[in-house]
């Protein structure tokens, strides 16, 4: 509904037209935040505001950066070539079941037209990865020799936590996952983790 002096609207700065919207943030960016911030058949609320948070900090700040820092690690520290490692830790297995659970949690929330629960899911994962690589510090890995094959198996476990965030997160933005699946050079779409023997990645390039 277009913004109107008789009405006495007092926004005039927000930009109420969905094409000029996707014109300057991104057609994924506003799927996204309809998708998160509005249940299926109910009303909801938009402001530029709120959009912009969410384009900051769910879109850039953790899923952007997931993938724009573990590619870049990837390339650094073994010229962009992965293979699928031989064993895990406890916490490589904390990170395994929570993206193997998150993939149950989501299909039955996509079951029940549920997208906001299902987006919630798919990005407590995307932090919980995050928060993995802090916890595992890969960039102190690369500086001891002895520890390569623990630094292997990180990336590969970051790698495929964001395979798998790829094909959950096709349906809501499908053109920034055509791009994680393009730097990840990989096509394998199979929902369970560490099916993908090997990974060549490609540049790390901004998603957002």
């Amino acid at each position: 509904d277009k913004l109107s002096k008789s009405k006495g609207d007092k926004i005039k700065t927000e930009i109420t037209d969905p094409k000029e919207l996707v014109d300057r943030y991104g057609c994924d960016a506003l799927r996204y935040f309809l998708l998160r911030e509005i249940p299926f058949g109910n009303d909801g609320v938009y402001t530029n505001e709120s959009l912009l948070k969410r384009i900051n900090g769910d879109l850039s700040n953790d899923l952007g950066n997931l993938v724009s820092r573990t590619t870049a690690m990837i390339n650094q520290y073994f010229g962009g070539v992965l293979q699928n490692p031989t064993g895990y830790t406890d916490l490589d297995n904390e990170v395994i079941s929570l993206a193997n659970s998150t993939l149950a949690e989501v299909k039955k929330n996509i079951e029940l037209i549920d997208v906001p629960t299902a987006l919630s899911e798919i990005f407590k994962l995307i932090q919980r990865a995050n928060k993995y690589i802090d916890e595992t510090a890969p960039w102190v890995l690369a500086k001891d020799e002895d520890k390569k094959d623990r630094l292997a198996t990180v990336l590969y476990n970051l790698l495929e936590c964001i395979r798998l965030l790829g094909i959950m997160l096709t349906p809501m933005i499908p053109q920034s996952c055509e791009s994680i699946k393009a730097q990840l050079n990989c096509s394998d779409n199979t929902l369970e983790f560490g099916k993908a023997e090997s990974y060549t990645v490609g540049e790390a390039t901004p998603l957002f």
